[in-house]
């Protein structure tokens, strides 16, 4: 049965598989569903690119036969005019004749707006599905996170207690970078700095400065650095 969102029409099967494995076990997927969709908005704008595409790789090809132009190899021709067949001398690699792919063309204006999505494991229904699947550009750049700024990029660790330490000073270290990026991006710290990284640079230079006998002195907060205070709540005393 199909749903409708405000904008997107979707259907979401149930699909049961097994993998036999080299003995005589038999293990089923855990909840494996296909969501399928279907964007009005989307189908536009992928029809219209088509038709750009159609018409700019007509013109260059038709430039190419007018002026009697060689061609680099089939590769390209494949790859800048996929929609068109093209017919050239193998020896002069000059082109004889063009037409339009009418199949691959059908294909891609009927497929076009439709898109799916597999889950494996899980209990969202078809637009939980689709709202999740539509953060992983933030996903990634939190994983990139971990790898550049965290240096979890290879886990070097000798034993099992060792990488399940590390496992979670990188998730306590995450939860910290998570809420400078949050108060960066929900404040007017977004106007004064161009990235969270730059909140950190910004206070790096503080220091507590230590004698013995003495108390404990700080070095003074100025400039964009009280203004970072103010964000994350800190008192400037």
């Amino acid at each position: 049965m199909c749903t409708r969102s405000p904008a997107i029409c979707h259907v979401q099967y149930e699909i049961t598989y097994a993998v036999e494995s080299i003995g005589q076990s038999v293990k089923a997927s855990d909840r494996l569903k296909l969501n399928l969709y279907f964007d009005p908005v989307r189908r536009s704008l992928e029809l219209m690119e088509l038709d750009i595409a159609l018409s700019a790789q007509g013109s260059a090809l038709r430039e190419l036969l007018e002026s009697k132009a060689t061609i680099v190899d089939n590769t390209t021709v494949k790859r800048d005019f996929c929609y068109y067949k093209v017919s050239y001398d193998s020896t002069t690699m000059m082109i004889n004749s063009y037409e339009i792919n009418e199949k691959k063309v059908t294909k891609a204006r009927m497929l076009s707006g439709f898109f799916s999505i597999m889950t494996h494991g899980v209990d969202f229904d078809a637009m939980e599905t689709f709202r999740t699947y539509g953060l992983r550009d933030e996903q990634e750049k939190y994983f990139q996170q971990m790898k550049d700024q965290m240096v979890s990029d290879r886990q070097r660790n000798w034993s099992e207690e060792g990488k399940t330490g590390r496992l979670f000073i990188l998730f306590v270290s995450l939860v910290l970078s998570s809420y400078v990026r949050h108060i960066w991006k929900s404040t007017r710290l977004y106007k004064l700095f161009s990235s969270s990284l730059e909140i950190l640079d910004e206070m790096r230079p503080i220091r507590m400065i230590e004698h013995t006998n003495r108390a404990k002195t700080i070095t003074p907060f100025v400039g964009a650095q009280i203004d970072i205070c103010e964000a994350f709540g800190f008192e400037n005393a």
